[in-house]
């Protein structure tokens, strides 16, 4: 037995997408700008832009675009991270201690040693005797910026800014108790 398109119930008031032909809301069909009376739905109306453009084509929700810029935004002077520098009286005695907990040496320079495992960091800096006053390393996106800004509000315990020759662009602020904060960035190659 052979069906004929007579036979079928198919509702012909139900608005379709001149595009893949799934029916769709009336809310969801878009007007080809250049061809009057010819409707799409949304989803085909997004894939044709991102066809017809290298440029990045997103949904036009106000409220999705608000959340994507400011899952990315982040003030200038924002710290990527904040790592501990502990004192240590043998730096080879450190980094076998804390190889047995599966951290491992990533950089080693005079007097200095840093360990990491799975984005985890922790500084050591060698310190005969007393340990000294506690310090920390934090990094930011641009150091020279961040010193400039402070520097103009005339803040108490900045020191200066400079190039450093293990890589970082660094200066240090040290509070009123002697806690030395030292902030900075890889310097440009």
């Amino acid at each position: 037995m052979t069906t004929s398109a007579d036979d079928l119930d198919i509702d012909q008031t139900t608005p379709r997408c001149g595009c893949c032909g799934r029916a769709v809301s009336v809310g969801r069909l878009v007007e080809l700008g250049n061809t009057p009376g010819v409707f799409i739905c949304d989803q085909c109306a997004l894939w044709a832009a991102r066809r017809s453009t290298r440029m990045p084509v997103i949904p036009l929700d106000p409220r999705a675009l608000l959340r994507w810029l400011r899952s990315r935004a982040r003030p200038a002077g924002a710290a990527a991270k904040a790592i501990p520098i502990l004192p240590s009286a043998d730096l080879d005695r450190t980094s076998a201690f804390y190889q047995t907990y599966g951290l491992e040496e990533i950089a080693r320079y005079d007097g200095y040693l840093l360990m990491g495992m799975a984005g985890v960091e922790l500084h050591f800096s060698r310190r005969a005797g007393s340990p000294g006053a506690p310090e920390a390393f934090v990094l930011v996106p641009d150091a020279g910026r961040l010193w400039k800004e402070w520097r103009s509000r005339d803040v108490d315990g900045l020191g200066p800014v400079d190039d450093r020759p293990h890589g970082l662009r660094e200066f240090v602020v040290t509070d009123p108790d002697g806690n030395r904060i030292r902030v900075g960035n890889p310097t440009p190659a």
